[in-house]
């Protein structure tokens, strides 16, 4: 899946809430994939301004309509960019082909946004 959208940087707007990812798992059920806003607060976090989007990974052809995951894109963004990642154990999974373009997805996510990720790793670095 190709981006087709231009990503522009705004001061105070968050650019690319409205983008969609299209995949596919290892087992062929079809996802749309996006990031949205986190659903609780964690004031540590919010004062950093990390650990504040999640990428969603939701399910189309299956009975429940509401059927995903959900993962901090901080969390995503630290993992090895060179495998797949599980869903639901080994009954849900994405290749490292799909999982390469959906870091890529959240990488211009954060560019468009300048988001500090990683910080709290960072810092524990130094």
């Amino acid at each position: 899946m190709k981006l087709h959208k231009q990503l522009e940087r705004n001061e105070g707007k968050i650019h690319g809430l409205d983008r969609v990812l299209n995949e596919t798992t290892e087992e062929g059920y079809t996802l749309d994939i996006f990031i949205k806003k986190r659903d609780h607060d964690i004031e540590q976090w919010s004062k950093k301004g990390i650990y504040q989007w999640v990428i969603v990974f939701h399910f189309n052809d299956v009975p429940n309509p509401n059927y995903g995951f959900s993962y901090y894109i901080d969390t995503l963004m630290e993992k090895n960019k060179d495998c797949g990642l599980a869903l639901y154990g080994d009954e849900h999974s994405i290749s490292a082909e799909v999982m390469k373009r959906v870091i890529a997805f959240i990488q211009e996510f954060v560019d468009a946004n300048d988001l500090p990720l990683d910080k709290e790793n960072e810092e524990g670095k130094q």
